[in-house]
């Protein structure tokens, strides 16, 4: 008589997370979405609160246009984050307060830039490690919006320095 009850118990979905090739669990995958969300919303905030300060109408457009971006990550987030049956909370990055704190406008929109390069960084490194694809594809279009309003910004800044 064969004994068919397994010798270790198979390992429940979130744990595979950890052990597939180095994939993110469900678990940081959250946290994940959580910081860019709360990085994205400082980022629009810092946008709308900085149209006040533009000193011009180029600047004010190029703000929009970052802002504009920075919502619909909000949104896409948001999304993503639904899809894991999480609920989103109200919290700001403190980027904010950091970003408003420099007078120079254009040193601003350098450290602007700087925070679109640090969410673009923590997509590129995250991508490969996320299993669900949706949230995948959100992240994805992401990190598009973020390189081109990063080169964008640099252009910006090269033609009005």
């Amino acid at each position: 008589m064969t004994d068919k009850t397994p010798s270790s118990t198979p390992a429940t979905a979130s744990q595979a997370y950890v052990t597939d090739n180095g994939l993110l669990t469900e678990a940081e995958v959250l946290d994940l979405l959580y910081a860019l969300l709360h990085a994205e919303r400082a980022g629009a905030r810092v946008c709308a609160l900085s149209l006040r300060d533009a000193p011009t109408e180029a600047h004010q457009k190029l703000l929009r246009t970052v802002q504009r971006d920075e919502a619909k990550s909000c949104s896409g987030l948001i999304a993503s984050l639904s899809i894991l049956a999480a609920e989103p909370d109200d919290t700001v990055g403190d980027f904010v307060e950091k970003c408003l704190a420099i007078d120079d406008f254009h040193e601003r929109l350098q450290f602007l830039n700087r925070g679109q390069g640090w969410v673009a960084r923590k997509i590129t490194d995250a991508l490969p490690r996320i299993r669900q694809q949706s949230i995948k594809r959100q992240l994805d279009e992401m990190l598009e919006d973020h390189r081109r309003n990063i080169s964008m910004v640099n252009d910006f800044l090269a033609d009005n320095t």
